[in-house]
C-alpha cells in the first residue's frame, strides 16, 4: 500500500498520576490507570478521530504497554467503532492494534521517592537539561530517543508491506510524542527542550505530501519561549493600564517561569524538516 496518508500521535488521557503525583510512591508507573475524566477524554478522542477519517481508511494502532495508554486506546476504538448515533464505517475487526514497548513513557525509576525529593530532582533536571538528565534508576530523554529511533526505523520498513494501513495512530506519552517528532524531523536538542507537552488526548497530525513523499506536521506546537513572551506582553499591558507613564528606572514584571542557566554558546533552536 505504501506510506500511510496520515500519522497521528496521541497523548494518553488523564491518569490518576496526573491528578496526584504521590501515587507513584506506591503504584508502579506502568500500572497507573485513567481517571473517570480520562475515560471520558478517550471516548471523545475516538469521536474526533472519526471526524478526521475517510470511510475507506484502514487503521493500525501502536500503543505503549502502560495501563493508561492501553485504556486510552480501548476508549478511542470503542467510540470510533460505535454505531451510535450512526453506523460506523470502521468495524472493530478491521482495526489492528500492536502493543509497542518502545513507545513507553520515559523511565522515571522504580517507586518514586517522597514529594520533596522529587521536587529537588525536577529542579536539578531543569537546570541540567531535560534531554540529557538521567533519572536515578531510570533513563534520560536521550535514552528514550534511542529506542524511539529504533521504532521509527521499524515503522518505516512496515510502510512497504502490502497490508499496512493508510492511517497510523500512535498512542503514547507527552515526552515521547516530542521525542518522536524530534527524531522524525531532526530537531535540535535546544528546540526539544523549548517544547511544552501537548494536552491529554490531543492529536499531533502528520500528513503525507504525495509530491515529495514527506510528512508535514499540521500542528503549531507550544513552546516555553512563546509562553514567556505572552506573559511579558500581558504583564506589560497590565502595568501600562495601571500606570500609563512608567517611573524612571522602571523594570518589567517577571513572568514567574523558571529559567535554566545557559551553558556555553547560545545556539539557535530552529526546527528543521
Amino acid at each position: 500500500m505504501g506510506k500511510p496518508r496520515m500519522i497521528i500521535l496521541v497523548r494518553h488521557a488523564q491518569s490518576e498520576g496526573n491528578k496526584n503525583r504521590d501515587i507513584h510512591q506506591t503504584i508502579p508507573d506502568h500500572r497507573v490507570k485513567l481517571t473517570a475524566e480520562g475515560h471520558r477524554q478517550a471516548q471523545d478522542a475516538g469521536r474526533r478521530l472519526r471526524d478526521l477519517l475517510q470511510p475507506d481508511d484502514k487503521l493500525h494502532f501502536f500503543t505503549s504497554p502502560y495501563r493508561r495508554t492501553r485504556e486510552t486506546t480501548e476508549g478511542i476504538i470503542e467510540s470510533l467503532t460505535s454505531d451510535t448515533p450512526s453506523p460506523s464505517p470502521f468495524p472493530r475487526h478491521t482495526i489492528k492494534v500492536y502493543e509497542e514497548p518502545r513507545l513507553r513513557e520515559q523511565d522515571f525509576g522504580n517507586f518514586q521517592p517522597c514529594s520533596r525529593e522529587m521536587e529537588r530532582m525536577w529542579m536539578e533536571r531543569a537546570d541540567y537539561g531535560h534531554f540529557f538528565y538521567r533519572i536515578p534508576n531510570g533513563e534520560s530523554a536521550a535514552d528514550a530517543y534511542d529506542r524511539v529511533s529504533g521504532f521509527n526505523e521499524s515503522l518505516w520498513r512496515q510502510f512497504g508491506e502490502d497490508d499496512f494501513a493508510n492511517v497510523c495512530v500512535l498512542v503514547t506519552h507527552g515526552l515521547m510524542a516530542r521525542v518522536f517528532l524530534m527524531k522524525w524531523y531532526h530537531w535540535s536538542v535546544e528546540y526539544f527542550e523549548d517544547l511544552r507537552n501537548i494536552n491529554h488526548c490531543e492529536f499531533l497530525i502528520l500528513t503525507l505530501n504525495p509530491e515529495n513523499g514527506k510528512y508535514t506536521l499540521q500542528n503549531k506546537l507550544r513552546t516555553w519561549s512563546d509562553l514567556r513572551k505572552d506573559r511579558d506582553i500581558e504583564n506589560a499591558t497590565k502595568e501600562e493600564v495601571a500606570s500609563p507613564i512608567p517611573p524612571a528606572g522602571h523594570v518589567g514584571l517577571t513572568d514567574h517561569i523558571p529559567i535554566r542557566r545557559k551553558w556555553g554558546a547560545v545556539l539557535t533552536a530552529v526546527p528543521t524538516a
